[in-house]
């Protein structure tokens, strides 16, 4: 992660040859740290998804349920279980939309998991990876000039407001100096593999996914029957470039205008720019669960914090290494006024997007018995006794 106030000379100052020698050599293991982090983390989602569901089947065989019928009910209760129709049910109570067959006769016990994880939509891989959009350097490199470029506004205006009346406190930023921010450099890498990483989350949690592009790019649709040369020009359109970064400037935009950011990010964040990167939702009341920013941040310092000096200090929570440096960082929080909201064993911010991804991909070791339940019962609105059907469950 790039550090503004902590520049190496050597970094940005050409002295000789092998001074970009080396630039070019960070970079390539920069990249190569990005493509790594990628790839294990494919591999550990996939794996964890994988182990949810077979445990799943495991709980409901050994509930000692009368019929198949119950079974796939309680299979049902978990997130895109309920496309899974059995060929010997009534076509009527199958409903419409993404349907996964599964032949006659076949127990609950039984199911072919892997076979349903591939027949997922492909909006919702199970390996929790969504395909880059942005698909050649062009593209990357114009995504970041306009993301730097609404961010300065974003520090220029915050600073501009600031000045307005010094005596009015200031509840989200406490560093009225004026700042250049340092480009995210490491976004760009992650966009070179990735548009973004989803938790299919069939535990239901509500966590929200991290794509900080959205859908901005070439999508597959638009090189369909192209040959590899007009693939090319069409990547080099000037005018989907144009119209793909007028749509990013918008949507930067937007994120700057909303006040979402500001009333449910982590309160002793010091922030200076970014955006909302995604929002995952509660299932029952269709309302927003977390959300994910990618920021230009650092912690309060002791001087900010006058309220409480004891304020957001506890020792115990594992969290960002780098925290009290200013740097561009992923933070998940909970769409409530009260945070940073620990989740996975740590307070949800990291200095690094490798950092996030190792976290990210490690839900399964966090969940026991106990908080699927809780889960469980905060999807269907249900905080205290639901009954015996959600009890037996774990």
């Amino acid at each position: 992660m790039t550090d503004a106030n902590n520049k190496k000379p050597s970094s940005t100052t050409p002295m000789a040859g092998s001074a970009s020698v080396s630039a070019s050599e960070m970079n390539r293991n920069a990249e190569e740290t990005m493509r790594l982090a990628i790839a294990r983390f494919r591999s550990r989602m996939a794996a964890a998804n994988q182990k949810f569901l077979q445990d799943r089947l495991k709980e409901i065989e050994e509930k000692g349920l009368a019929t198949e019928e119950e079974k796939r009910e309680q299979l049902r209760q978990y997130k895109y279980m309920d496309d899974v129709k059995w060929d010997d049910e009534d076509p009527e109570t199958c409903g419409s939309g993404s349907i996964i067959r599964i032949p006659p006769q076949t127990l609950v016990k039984d199911l072919d998991i892997p076979a349903i994880l591939n027949a997922l939509p492909s909006y919702a891989p199970v390996d929790g990876v969504q395909p880059p959009l942005l698909r050649s350097d062009q593209w990357r490199q114009m995504y970041l000039n306009t993301v730097q470029r609404v961010c300065q506004q974003q520090v220029d205006a915050i600073v501009a407001e600031d000045g307005e009346d010094r005596n009015v406190a200031c509840t989200w930023h406490k560093d009225h100096r004026p700042m250049t921010i340092p480009p995210c450099d490491e976004l760009a890498l992650f966009l070179k593999y990735a548009q973004g990483v989803a938790d299919i989350d069939f535990r239901l949690s509500g966590i929200a996914p991290f794509t900080p592009a959205w859908s901005i790019g070439v999508r597959d649709k638009e090189l369909e029957g192209l040959d590899e040369r007009q693939r090319r020009d069409k990547l080099a359109d000037p005018e989907l470039v144009e119209r793909e970064q007028e749509q990013l400037q918008r949507l930067l935009e937007y994120e700057f205008e909303d006040k979402t950011l500001r009333a449910f990010i982590d309160d002793d964040l010091d922030i200076r720019a970014g955006f909302i990167a995604d929002i995952g939702f509660h299932k029952w009341h269709a309302c927003p669960a977390w959300y994910c920013a990618y920021v230009y941040c650092r912690l309060m310092t002791d001087d900010d914090e006058d309220e409480d000096e004891n304020k957001h200090k506890d020792e115990d929570i594992q969290d960002a290494v780098n925290i009290r440096e200013w740097g561009w960082r992923v933070v998940f929080f909970k769409a409530e006024v009260d945070n940073p909201t620990p989740l996975y064993g740590r307070n949800a911010r990291f200095d690094s997007i490798p950092e996030f991804l190792d976290w990210y991909a490690s839900w399964l070791d966090h969940l026991d018995a106990r908080a699927l339940l809780s889960l469980r019962r905060h999807a269907v609105a249900c905080e205290t006794d639901c009954g015996s059907d959600l009890l037996e469950v774990v």
